[in-house]
């Protein structure tokens, strides 16, 4: 099959949507299918199997999130319409076409058989909310358009269930490579200290504050324990100003691929305390297969795929003293965190490229053996 994945995200910019693309194309090719990834334009230095950048990209933010609003000319897209039309193009996956506006754009012009993944879990609120209300509509938009949606967890299956969704989406999780993450695990050089490593975007929802006001107790309780937090965002000014009288907190740029993966392996714990807007927990998986345990705050998206004795390693959102005596608790017990961690290299390869891979070639099949 000729496949074309289309994202509103620039593909140089770390994020999981982008690695799920990145795998899944990555496999797909070698199980003899081609691929292109059309996305906005990012650094120019960029470069990507099979990628194609289509319009302009401007950052956005809403519900404690950053995200990028994209769009393309009229001409632009006639340009890679015909483009890919040439190339062969068969079928068409997009990447959480909500996001306005490009993937709906490449879509509109391509009608191709098509299948959808929308990634993220809307935030609940407890009265109407209206921007929730129209990403809703959106969603059913495509749904009834498109041969599958397909979202990740319980956690957002639940939303478009409960919203009336026909048919619900299909449940699988994103793919995911983790030969490099399993390699880096191998080759670690393990910390001489109780190693706490925090990674990803410094915004509110993902509670990185939470994780200072535990560090509080952590820090005078395990004299030998290092907090690294590495990331960037609007709350980093803030949370540097909360952890000035901490001691043993530091904090990095975010790295690059080979760095983060060094990096987590090096962990002993990779604290993940997001309070919502989780519809799965791949950096959790990733750090599973390098060896490092995760603590995660017990949201809908981290506890899907936190099950059996990973249950033990989630914690209630915004409670910085449960999260606190998890990590006391694990720098204690040595002979734990090596049960769970045998536990969790196990269990991370059920998310592995090479068994979800299979089953989005199958929607793709799918979507081009239906009716039109």
């Amino acid at each position: 099959m000729k496949i074309v994945q289309l994202t509103p995200y620039a593909m140089d910019r770390p994020g999981g949507v982008q690695s799920n693309i990145r795998d899944l194309a990555a496999w797909c090719r070698t199980q003899g299918h081609e691929v292109r990834i059309l996305a906005p334009p990012g650094d120019p230095a960029h470069t990507e199997e099979g990628l194609m950048t289509v319009g302009t990209a401007r950052p956005w933010s809403i519900h404690g999130t950053s995200f990028e609003v994209s769009r393309a000319t009229r001409q632009d897209i006639k340009t890679a319409v015909s483009e890919l039309r040439d190339w062969g193009a068969e079928v068409v996956h997009m990447h959480t076409p909500w996001t306005p506006l490009l993937p709906w754009q490449l879509w509109r012009g391509l009608k191709l058989p098509s299948i959808a993944t929308f990634h993220a879990t809307l935030p609940e609120s407890a009265g109407f909310d209206p921007m929730s209300a129209a990403l809703r509509r959106v969603g059913h938009y495509f749904n009834r358009r498109i041969s599958r949606v397909v979202v990740p967890s319980l956690a957002p299956y639940r939303q478009w269930e409960a919203s009336g969704a026909n048919p619900v989406p299909a449940i699988l999780p994103p793919t995911i490579d983790l030969s490099e993450w399993r390699a880096a695990g191998e080759t670690a050089k393990s910390s001489e200290t109780f190693r706490v490593v925090y990674m990803g975007r410094l915004e509110a929802r993902k509670g990185v504050s939470v994780l200072l006001d535990a560090w509080r107790a952590v820090a005078p309780t395990v004299p030998d324990a290092d907090l690294i937090i590495a990331g960037t965002g609007e709350e980093e000014p803030a949370l540097r100003a909360q952890a000035a009288n901490l001691s043993r907190v530091t904090f990095q740029p975010p790295p690059g691929d080979a760095e983060a993966r060094a990096l987590i392996a090096s962990a002993d714990v990779l604290a993940a305390p997001a309070l919502h807007g989780e519809s799965f927990g791949l950096v959790l998986i990733e750090a599973m297969a390098a060896g490092t345990l995760p603590v995660a705050a017990a949201n809908e998206g981290f506890a899907t795929v936190m099950t059996g004795a990973g249950a033990d390693l989630l914690v209630t959102p915004g409670e910085a003293t449960a999260l606190a005596q998890t990590l006391i608790n694990l720098a204690s017990d040595p002979d734990k965190r090596t049960q769970l961690t045998k536990w969790a290299s196990k269990h991370a390869m059920e998310f592995d490229v090479a068994t979800v891979g299979t089953e989005y070639v199958k929607l793709y099949a799918q979507a081009l053996a239906a009716p039109t």
